[in-house]
């Protein structure tokens, strides 16, 4: 069954069972709310099962930081996964104005790294554990 994408909704990340976890600290209903009302963000649905969000945080009109959630169900759905990630690119780079998006990943998570780099992200450095990526859409 093929995956529908559909806008946020603060309760979607509370249906995930992480492939990566967060501090639950970080996951507040404030912090959720704000991204729904930011109308930045999407949600994957395969199945009727929340398979992962998605979305950007503006940092400044021509910058923004991409960040996503993927459910631990996504591990037997790779290709469809990778897929809506990439489609959600493409919309990301052709509907707002972004010169540069910019991401951060722990350096322990390996499939994230290479995801990253899989999407055209470069690597500009690592610090305190993470490493920080770039893409350049200008």
């Amino acid at each position: 069954m093929s995956a529908l994408v559909r806008p946020f909704k603060k309760s979607d990340l509370k249906e995930i069972d992480p492939i990566e976890s967060l501090a639950s600290e970080d996951i507040t209903d404030e912090f959720a709310q704000a991204v729904e009302d930011s109308s930045l963000a999407v949600t994957c649905i395969r199945d009727g099962k929340v398979m992962g969000c998605g979305g950007v945080h503006p940092i400044n009109e021509f910058q923004g930081e991409i960040w996503l959630r993927l459910d631990k169900s996504c591990q037997d759905h790779k290709i469809d996964t990778l897929r809506w990630i990439k489609c959600g690119m493409k919309i990301i780079e052709e509907t707002y104005p972004f010169q540069r998006l910019d991401a951060m990943v722990q350096c322990c998570l390996e499939s994230s790294i290479k995801m990253l780099e899989w999407m055209g992200f470069t690597r500009i450095k690592e610090e305190d554990g993470w490493i920080v990526f770039q893409k350049d859409l200008a």
